[in-house]
């Protein structure tokens, strides 16, 4: 099969589609599976174009309308939630988060070259901790978006596994012209 048309690629451009809408239809079941439907109808338009047989599509159709909504549903009720609390970030990462995120990344590096007990000789340790502190709500940020995508991906990793049995929807007596048949060569 194409691999413009394999479960794993459909699922990543229908996850796609519902990402761009997420914030308006994450806590809607109904407008999920009607975001779902209408990030197929494109899909299903270039596949009648390339005049394959349907029942594929039909099979797939139903893997990623069975497997899709409910779960990115869930994934992005929760992360839409983090999102809109800043991800917990302390006074949302502003600025004077971030200078006490440097001050405090000084004061303790400076505590630990001072302490005997802990084996950091190097006086630039305080600084590079202060520096590495005014980046900390970028990175978790960060954390928390990548999370998120690798969430998602294993959703279309799940419904690529369902290939082997897509593909067996269909034979090549399906793919021949009608009055070709394997009894027929």
């Amino acid at each position: 099969m194409s691999s413009e048309f394999s479960a794993r690629e459909v699922a990543l451009e229908v996850l796609e589609h519902l990402e761009a809408r997420r914030g308006d239809i994450a806590s809607d079941p109904a407008r999920v599976k009607a975001e779902v439907g209408a990030a197929l109808a494109p899909i299903r338009e270039r596949y009648r174009e390339t005049e394959l047989p349907p029942a594929y599509f039909a099979a797939l159709e139903g893997e990623v309308e069975h497997g899709v909504p409910e779960r990115w549903q869930k994934l992005a009720r929760e992360f839409t939630a983090r999102e809109r609390a800043q991800f917990g970030l302390w006074r949302g990462g502003d600025p004077v988060a971030r200078l006490t995120y440097v001050f405090i990344g000084l004061v303790l590096g400076g505590l630990m070259v001072e302490a005997p007990f802990i084996p950091i000789w190097e006086k630039w340790f305080p600084f590079a901790l202060a520096i590495g502190a005014f980046f900390l709500p970028d990175l978790q940020t960060l954390w928390h978006k990548r999370r998120y995508a690798r969430a998602l991906g294993d959703i279309a990793v799940t419904l690529g596994r369902a290939q082997p049995l897509l593909d067996e929807k269909f034979t090549q007596d399906v793919l021949l012209p009608p009055r070709e048949t394997r009894e027929n060569r």
